[in-house]
């Protein structure tokens, strides 16, 4: 999904919210995902994971640490390879599965 000069109407010229979305992801309609144009990671919150019924079988091992996410360092518990569908496209997409509240379900970069 991509926006440029000739999407911005008028009275959107001062706006500058966070775009905010509902994706399928792996079949589950996750709502609440942060698309942050800046980060160099996916992230997937654990209890949105473990609420996909996903299991922790799942995860790839990661051996780094997220800086700059919540002002502190974190490690990862994981990586999960989800699809992502963004009509019309299907994107595998590598997520980042992190332990830590957020007001967001996930952040995709």
């Amino acid at each position: 999904m991509t926006f440029d000069a000739e999407d911005i109407e008028e009275d959107m010229e001062d706006y500058n919210d966070a775009l905010v979305l509902t994706l399928p992801v792996a079949g589950c309609n996750i709502r609440k995902i942060l698309i942050e144009g800046g980060s160099s990671i996916n992230v997937l919150f654990y209890d949105t994971f473990k609420r996909m019924e996903l299991n922790d079988e799942h995860l790839i091992s990661s051996y780094y640490t997220i800086y700059g996410f919540n002002e502190a360092p974190t490690k990862p518990l994981g990586d999960i390879v989800l699809q992502v569908n963004a009509c019309p496209m299907k994107v595998d997409t590598r997520f980042s599965v992190v332990y830590a509240p957020s007001p967001y379900n996930a952040i995709i970069g």
